[in-house]
């Protein structure tokens, strides 16, 4: 295709013909399986929805020498919740084109049984991706029998209070540390939001338990 043709058409609003993924899946998952995988990532990618995560269900699934009807089952399911994110991120308010690393994380999320209400509170109140941090400690603390809104509250206010990235994985695991010494989750909760922004980070490792390096011996030419 010239150049001049492909800037037309992208002009016109019509999308290229994305490029195949079946050399990454040939001979890594059954020959039968590599034509149908590769047309759901064709789709995925018409829909502006991220498709390495495909590609990946696929590798894995041929890894571990998963039958070909299985593994096309398993991305066709990933292609939907893919879908599923997408579209709870726009109605949350996200302006199409969606980030696909958004989706990719939202779509983690509800595997990980993360209430879809939750989610769409965190768009809602975090309206500048990336939300994927965030995302990861509700999910954290939810896996972990804490109230969904409760969880979502809690790292809101870590962001706002100024907390990012791996910070907001602090604010979770303080969370939990306050349930082993012995309190209730809301308990936890609540002393956690108070010492916001100055939550703790992880301990330092002990001195026994950190390797030492050796420097390597200069190696000297031998006599003669």
């Amino acid at each position: 295709m010239r150049l001049g043709v492909a800037l037309a058409l992208l002009t016109a609003g019509v999308p290229l013909v994305a490029q195949s993924v079946q050399g990454r899946l040939e001979g890594r998952i059954p020959g039968e399986a590599v034509p149908v995988v590769d047309s759901l990532v064709q789709v995925a990618l018409r829909e502006g929805l991220p498709s390495e995560p495909l590609v990946q269900k696929a590798l894995e699934g041929g890894a571990k020498q998963v039958p070909a009807p299985r593994i096309v089952a398993a991305v066709r399911a990933s292609l939907g919740q893919l879908r599923e994110a997408h579209d709870l991120l726009v109605r949350a308010g996200d302006q199409p084109p969606v980030r696909p690393g958004e989706v990719t994380t939202v779509a983690w999320a509800l595997r990980r049984k993360l209430p879809p209400s939750t989610i769409e509170r965190v768009v809602a109140e975090l309206p500048h991706p990336p939300r994927g941090p965030a995302i990861h400690a509700i999910a954290d603390l939810v896996a972990h029998g804490f109230d969904p809104d409760s969880s979502a509250g809690l790292i809101i206010d870590a962001v706002h209070d100024g907390l990012q990235r791996d910070r907001l994985l602090d604010v979770s695991t303080a969370a939990l540390h306050e349930v082993q010494r012995g309190r209730t989750r809301d308990e936890a909760i609540t002393v956690v939001r108070q010492q916001l922004p100055n939550v703790p980070g992880p301990p330092k490792p002990e001195r026994g338990t950190v390797t030492r390096a050796r420097r390597p011996e200069t190696m000297t030419p031998p006599r003669r």
